[in-house]
């Protein structure tokens, strides 16, 4: 696609003009913003006077006549009265001045047992209602009343000196509030109401529509003006605005801002006191401001356009000077671009003409560059010295920069620390999002462990989803842990990938450099090791390297060689422990226990060798030789007529996760025509609980097949009626740590009844390890234990003798008690 050319000047003028414009329009607005926010301010202040000159004017009122009520009482000595004849009487003859000098349009007096003592008129229902009310609560009552008119009601109680009560009711004019305010506020005032039935838009949640036009009018101050300003009016307001804002309306030129406030709701007609401000003057100000400051602004803003121009012109027609030949550097044309003239005549310099020298000098570099350049590509190529994935220096970048530390170890001040990482459960996130999240995760891993280092530290990629840092220049060994602290706490945040997040630790190990290390492939190794202890301790954890971890691997290494030799000399074999059924004593099945007699050092303990084997390769072969020799003694028995004995075979944690696992199972069953009945299959709660939703489902697919699975070891990892819920289960083994003290400590007793007792009502069979005596055989049994193991019966019986043992201790399936 052919490009456009667009000149440096025209560029530079569209910009800045831009500039201007944009800045223009930002203060166009805010300072339009600043006008309006003036407006609605007086709009709101108007509003807020208009209701408190009301409010004031009406408590004045009702005051005033609360008070002569109070005057008149005294006045006709009402306390020293027995009745309330005397006050009737003087109502009735004032009543005339009441009307001319207090504006009172109607005055009642009514007892407490509802007689009339006094009438000026008949009693209105909202008069009576309000009288009620004073009679029930005992005190003053007021509230406005419109209907043909809009009156204050003020219902007072009274006294006569006997203590009898009786009311005093009196409906007084607004006219002389409406006179007061239009003084105070020297705005024109009307009363007016709207029907909610002459309004097609009602009241909705509170919210009321009103339309000017519709109001009817009780009384005003300026009827033709309210009349037109009224009727002028089409829109519908909503009661809300109305309230807050105001209403803005016109007529022959002139601006009026017209305040409504609420008065009263009488039988679905509503009452309110308009207030009508002219604010002609504030409004041409304002029309007449705001067209003044676009004009000026508009003004400016040609006026800068201008000035910007002519003074940019000098400087862009240099530029484009330069862009003419900066491009025959690039073209290696070196003498053709220095016989260029690019400097400017005159007394000052800016700095085009910098550039202009600086472009000159480059154009000298450059050629001596250029020499240089093809003698170095050759070594440059060769140099391959950084990760691409993540940019961190790789495995190559590593050894050299540390063999130049190490030689430098006993020179340079302070200590060299390597921490070797590695991402815990990186693999997961691989099989579960494929490489390519996962290659995101590294370099986002990558830029967190360079954030959590020093400049002069080193990070770098080791391979795959490992890292090496290099510490130099510590003071103390502590300063290496707060490092790997420090990543640890950086680590603990998710990370997000698109729209999934990631928690991805990481284990790291520490080695320190001594004096007379030299090799660096020694010092990382250290790391490493350390590394994978703090993996086997959990992960997200550091560990320092020390000589113990050293021997630990060593022995690991020898005892991972011996194991492959012990298999193919037949050093294994297996020991059974009979399981018998508490009650009757039948025989229930073995459990498969490992063996090894090692040429050298004898009977070698499992403790001794399958803690150090469990997370190896060579363990699930191992693993795998067990289940098969256990397929081997099942036949036997069967030939033996033990047709119902079930044989129980320890799987590790590795044994358990191999996809091979179940296949192999299944060719086994079909290699010796046996059920998958036969075998219980036992695993610990650890092994479970590392990853429950693959264990459930590797668990069900065995299960479908036919065999059946025990928890080993119950009770000492991580039991939870959550996880043992959802495990396809059918028997839980109690740890004999548990049995052993069950009858002198009451707690561990209490551990075994309790689990017996949920086990059992889980539909589950439980094994108890370890019974030694005849006390604790009696006390499982009474409690529903279901199946016993121990010394008590019998210590496990090596292979080789297994066929003895059943021809003397089992008979028709069956223990014999003689042999107790």
């Amino acid at each position: 696609m052919k490009k456009i050319f667009i000149s440096v000047p025209v560029k530079l003028l569209v910009l800045v003009v831009g500039a201007l414009i944009l800045l223009s329009a930002i203060f166009s607005y805010q300072s339009l913003s600043r006008l309006n926010q003036e407006f609605t301010q007086y709009q709101s202040d108007t509003l807020r006077k208009g209701h408190a000159q009301f409010t004031v004017q009406n408590n004045v009122l009702r005051q005033q006549r609360r008070i002569w009520l109070e005057s008149f009482s005294d006045i006709v000595r009402l306390k020293e009265q027995q009745n309330f004849d005397v006050l009737a009487q003087e109502f009735s003859a004032q009543f005339d001045t009441l009307q001319m000098n207090q504006n009172v349009e109607n005055v009642w007096l009514i007892s407490d047992n509802n007689e009339q003592l006094y009438l000026s008129n008949p009693i209105p229902r909202f008069v009576q209602a309000s009288i009620e009310n004073v009679l029930e609560l005992q005190q003053p009552e007021h509230s406005l009343f419109c209907q043909a008119q809009c009156v204050q009601l003020i219902t007072v109680p009274v006294l006569n000196g006997k203590g009898d009560m009786a009311v005093v009711a009196m409906t007084v004019s607004l006219v002389d509030m409406i006179f007061d305010i239009n003084q105070a506020l020297e705005n024109e005032l009307a009363m007016v109401s709207f029907s909610q039935v002459d309004n097609p838009i009602s009241t909705t949640n509170s919210v009321m529509t009103l339309k000017l036009a519709d109001a009817q009018f009780i009384s005003s101050t300026n009827t033709l003006l309210v009349s037109e300003l009224f009727v002028a009016s089409q829109k519908n307001f909503n009661n809300e605005t109305i309230k807050t804002q105001g209403i803005e309306a016109s007529v022959n030129d002139n601006s009026y801002l017209i305040n409504l406030i609420p008065i009263a709701n009488v039988n679905e007609r509503y009452y309110y006191l308009a207030l009508i401000d002219d604010v002609t003057a504030f409004t041409r100000k304002f029309q007449h401001n705001r067209q003044q400051f676009l004009i000026f602004t508009l003004v400016i803003l040609i006026a800068l356009a201008i000035v910007v121009h002519f003074v940019a012109s000098p400087l862009t027609r240099r530029l484009l000077v330069l862009s003419d030949v900066l491009p025959l550097l690039a073209k290696k044309e070196f003498d053709r671009f220095r016989q260029t003239d690019l400097q400017r005549n005159g007394k000052y310099i800016d700095e085009l003409d910098v550039l202009a020298d600086a472009a000159t000098e480059l154009s000298f570099e450059l050629e001596q560059l250029n020499i240089e350049v093809d003698q170095k590509t050759k070594e440059l190529e060769n140099i391959a010295m950084y990760d691409l994935l993540t940019g961190l220096p790789n495995r190559n970048m590593l050894n050299y920069q540390l063999r130049k530390a190490l030689l430098n170890v006993s020179r340079s001040d302070g200590q060299i620390a390597v921490l070797f990482l590695d991402l815990d459960d990186f693999k997961k996130v691989n099989d579960s999002h494929g490489h390519t999240d996962g290659d995101k995760l590294l370099i986002q891993a990558a830029n967190r462990l360079r954030s959590s280092i020093r400049e002069i530290d080193m990070a770098c990629r080791f391979g795959g989803d490992e890292f090496v840092v290099v510490l130099g220049h510590l003071d103390h060994e502590n300063d290496a842990v707060l490092v790997a602290e420090e990543i640890l706490e950086a680590f603990k945040a998710p990370i997000k990938i698109q729209n999934s997040l990631f928690y991805v630790s990481t284990s790291i190990g520490i080695a320190f450099a001594p004096e007379e290390m030299t090799k660096s492939e020694d010092l990382i190794s250290y790391a490493d090791i350390a590394m994978y202890e703090a993996k086997d301790d959990g992960g997200a954890k550091y560990h320092i390297y020390h000589e113990e971890m050293y021997k630990k691997v060593a022995l690991r290494v020898m005892m991972e060689s011996e194991v492959r030799q012990a298999l193919a000399k037949n050093q294994f074999s297996l020991s059974l422990q009979p399981q018998l059924d508490a009650k009757t004593k039948k025989l229930y099945g073995f459990e498969a226990l490992l063996r090894w007699q090692h040429p050298e050092r004898g009977m070698v303990s499992p403790e001794d060798f399958i803690p150090l084997l469990e997370n190896s390769q060579h363990m699930v072969e191992l693993g795998y030789w067990v289940i098969r020799r256990c397929f081997e003694l099942c036949q036997i028995f069967i030939n033996k007529g033990l047709t119902d004995v079930r044989i129980a075979i320890n799987l590790s944690a590795g044994q358990f996760a191999d996809p091979h696992l179940t296949p192999y199972l299944i060719d086994l069953l079909a290699e010796f025509s046996l059920e998958a009945s036969h075998f219980e299959l036992e695993l610990t709660e650890q092994t479970l609980v590392k990853n429950i939703d693959s264990a459930i489902e590797m668990m069900n697919g065995l299960r479908d097949v036919g065999f059946s699975f025990a928890i080993d070891d119950f009770g000492t990892g991580y039991s939870s009626l959550a996880y043992l819920k959802k495990m396809p289960v059918d028997v839980i083994k109690i740890d004999k740590s548990f049995v052993f003290g069950m009858l002198e400590n009451r707690a561990d007793y209490q551990i075994i009844m309790s689990t017996i007792a949920m086990v059992k009502n889980l539909g589950l069979q439980v094994i108890a390890e370890g019974v030694e005596t005849s006390a604790q055989l009696r006390s499982l049994t009474e409690n529903d234990c279901d199946i016993i193991q121990g010394y008590y019966f019998s210590k496990p019986i090596p292979e080789i003798q297994l066929m003895e043992f059943i021809d003397t201790k089992i008979v028709n399936g069956y223990w014999k008690v003689s042999a107790l």
